[in-house]
């Protein structure tokens, strides 16, 4: 697990929320920023992905393993936005 201090921004969240219900076909709405990642069902191939559309979308590079060192989404996201802070 990687932590960091940046609290994640909400477009972020948002964005992550979205792609992460698409690939385990869940409501968003069922996704919180708690929610444990390994608890979702998100499967390597969708983890390889959604680290593409985040590096698309937002313009960063991410190594789709990334996402397995957080416990949670909020983690995952405050990650993220570390990335974009740090550009």
């Amino acid at each position: 697990m990687t932590t960091t201090l940046t609290s994640p921004a909400p477009e972020v969240v948002d964005f992550l929320t979205a792609g992460i219900a698409r690939f385990t076909r869940q409501d968003p709405a069922a996704i919180r920023p708690d929610s444990a990642l390994v608890d979702l069902g998100l499967q390597s191939i969708d983890a390889v992905l959604l680290s593409g559309e985040v590096e698309d979308h937002f313009g960063i590079e991410l190594d789709p393993a990334t996402i397995f060192e957080h416990d949670t989404l909020a983690s995952f996201a405050s990650d993220i936005t570390a990335r974009l802070k740090a550009r």
